[in-house]
């Protein structure tokens, strides 16, 4: 009965079959790609600077991230039942395990808690400084009891037992959507993008760390050394690059197999956004470079690094649905439908911002003598 009625194949009625809303959540993402390198971060003794910052966005984006399926799916007074009735092991009534039911209903809220746990673990005692501070009752409870260096370093090694299991779930998050269009749907351009994961993993680093950048101008312009951003500039730099090559693997694997045939034809709408999304990347990579000698221009890099994510992301999910299943031809999208859907995807991206300047009025941005 979805979207009018009983028709196969569905690019009849409309080819795009999931929304633009599903474009705007792809970027939410961002926040498990911050999480995984905060403690990744915290597990090496790397960043040390940049972990609050990290933290904070992360959990931010990583709260709402399924606020994106939720207007997706059309069925908000359903959306409970993605935890309670999630069908994650194969019964004889449902066989088969669903991906969707598997990430949403198992891995976020497991990843979440487990964020969670290590954010309120590693602001503890900062907690406590700032009670002592303030002698808000609030910042008491969120220090745990935690009210000494030497309690901090006793609590070390939990923190990073809860970070390595944190990473587990996270990292099946980061690149769950890519794979989701691999396994689970029978769109040619999907089943045919080999290298999607892997680019879409990269992708979002770049876009987590453009994130990251941005905050951290925000912050202001005296504390970029605070907060290390020339390292989160070279990642942002190598996540550029490294998307920028596989996009050229991936048109290259398109042409040797498909040659000249009409299967090739009509990939012709992402290749050719596929050269824009290179050449952004690779613009945003050389900007990294330069910025590394002169971090003002650092300034510019949040925005070529979303100009490239933009792109790439909207060519990957939106425009390859324009592609008939056979692959034989390409189907223009009806998108009169775009001007509410721009709304909703502002609306998700929104309550993702909203709750990073929430969570950073409550931890800091900076924390202070990191080794304690």
């Amino acid at each position: 009965m979805y979207p009018y009625g009983y028709m196969y194949p569905n690019e009849y009625a409309e080819p795009i079959v999931w929304l633009p809303t599903l474009f705007a959540y792809s970027l939410l993402i961002s926040g498990a790609d911050l999480l995984i390198l905060a403690l990744l971060a915290f597990l090496f003794n790397k960043l040390r600077k940049a972990m609050p910052m990290l933290l904070t966005l992360g959990l931010a984006f990583f709260t709402v991230v399924l606020l994106g399926p939720l207007a997706d799916l059309r069925n908000p007074d359903r959306a409970t039942l993605l935890f309670s009735n999630a069908q994650i092991v194969p019964s004889e009534q449902h066989p088969g395990t669903s991906m969707i039911a598997l990430m949403g209903g198992l891995m976020w809220p497991l990843g979440w808690a487990l964020a969670l746990l290590f954010i309120l673990l590693y602001f503890s005692y900062p907690m406590h400084l700032k009670y002592l501070a303030t002698r808000n009752t609030f910042y008491k409870v969120l220090s745990l009891g935690v009210s000494t260096p030497e309690r901090f370093r006793a609590i070390k090694p939990v923190m990073k037992v809860v970070a390595a299991i944190a990473l587990v779930p996270l990292a099946f998050w980061s690149i769950y959507p890519a794979t989701l269009f691999v396994m689970q749907t029978g769109l040619f351009a999907w089943r045919n993008w080999t290298l999607l994961p892997v680019m879409y993993f990269a992708d979002v680093f770049v876009t987590a760390t453009a994130a990251a950048i941005l905050a951290a101008w925000i912050s202001g312009r005296s504390r970029l050394q605070q907060l290390d951003v020339a390292s989160l500039i070279t990642i942002h730099g190598g996540g550029a690059v490294s998307v920028a090559a596989i996009l050229v693997i991936q048109l290259w694997y398109w042409k040797n197999v498909f040659g000249t045939t009409d299967y090739y034809a009509s990939l012709a709408p992402l290749i050719r956004w596929s050269y824009v999304a290179i050449g952004l990347f690779l613009l945003t990579f050389a900007l990294s470079l330069v910025s590394m000698r002169n971090i003002s221009l650092s300034i510019i890099i949040p925005f070529t690094g979303f100009a490239a994510t933009v792109v790439n992301k909207w060519n990957a999910i939106i425009r390859a649905q324009e592609i008939v299943r056979s692959g034989m031809t390409y189907l223009q999208p009806n998108l009169s439908n775009l001007s509410p859907e721009l709304m909703v995807m502002v609306g998700i991206i929104s309550a993702g911002v909203f709750l990073a300047i929430f969570l950073t009025s409550i931890f800091p941005l900076e924390v202070k003598n990191h080794d304690y």
